[in-house]
């Protein structure tokens, strides 16, 4: 059952004021790409996450795509991703020309299986991909250990996880890196399409910047093929007006979801 928008109207409503300041801050600084907006933001979320780095992206999907790019998997390569996921967990892998692998889920959480994990592993696989769907975190510990046995990286896909804890650790800092989306349905959603990337690996996070910015790692200076995917001052204006509230709406939600659960009981 969908939950209509209005549920969640006065989330917005509450910040409203902040967020026309952050609108008429940015409009006025006249400073629209890679400026302070977006610096603070990274900064702030990294340490929401508890992660040392966090790089600001276009979308959930290219913060997914560039995180593979940074470990130099292309073609001829394999990734291991959930099944039962959206499409952009695969299409980043397909994006870099690698093959995504599928693997079954859990039926008790409609998590990737990690007892299916290691019979699709081959001499080609170089990822798995552990998607926390719906906010609800993946085995990390069978997934990082079966990752480990096989030297694999490990991709967080926290597209819909902001804030989800697992074992009492934040989400983004279960892998090599991971990847949030700030579409706007998202329960840290910006008034348009971005998303970050998050680690504790200075090299991919470094790569990562670089890559989304035409490959250059300063001005007119390129060492990578890369792409134009930068999260911009506006939506990270926005972001920091929001995150600051995101535990306390993730609680209002899950108050919500359990009205449900409390008013269905076919």
């Amino acid at each position: 059952m969908k939950i209509p928008f209005a549920t969640f109207k006065p989330m917005h409503d509450e910040i409203r004021k902040d967020l026309d300041q952050a609108y008429n801050k940015v409009i006025d600084s006249n400073y629209f790409i890679q400026g302070k907006e977006c610096e603070l933001f990274e900064k702030e979320f990294a340490d929401y996450c508890n992660a040392k780095y966090c790089v600001g992206v276009a979308t959930g999907l290219d913060a997914l795509y560039l995180i593979l790019r940074a470990m130099n998997i292309g073609n001829g390569d394999e990734v291991i991703v959930p099944s039962n996921t959206y499409i952009a967990t695969a299409l980043a892998v397909s994006y870099c020309g690698a093959k995504p692998i599928f693997v079954e889920p859990e039926l008790e959480t409609y998590n990737i299986n990690p007892d299916l994990i290691e019979e699709k592993i081959t001499d080609q696989t170089k990822a798995i991909i552990a998607v926390h769907l719906q906010g609800r975190p993946a085995d990390m510990d069978a997934v990082n250990e079966i990752a480990k046995k096989h030297n694999l990286y490990v991709i967080e896909d926290a597209a819909q996880a902001h804030g989800t804890e697992y074992k009492g650790q934040k989400v983004g800092t279960l892998s090599d890196a991971a990847g949030f989306s700030f579409y706007p349905g998202k329960n840290l959603g910006a008034l348009g399409d971005g998303g970050a990337v998050v680690t504790n690996n200075k090299e991919i996070a470094d790569k990562v910047r670089a890559l989304g910015n035409y490959g250059s790692d300063y001005k007119y200076h390129h060492i990578y093929k890369g792409t134009n995917s930068r999260l911009d001052e506006i939506q990270s204006a926005f972001l920091r007006c929001k995150l600051p509230h995101l535990d306390k709406w993730n609680e209002y939600r899950r108050n919500v979801a359990n009205k449900y659960f409390e008013g269905i009981k076919n």
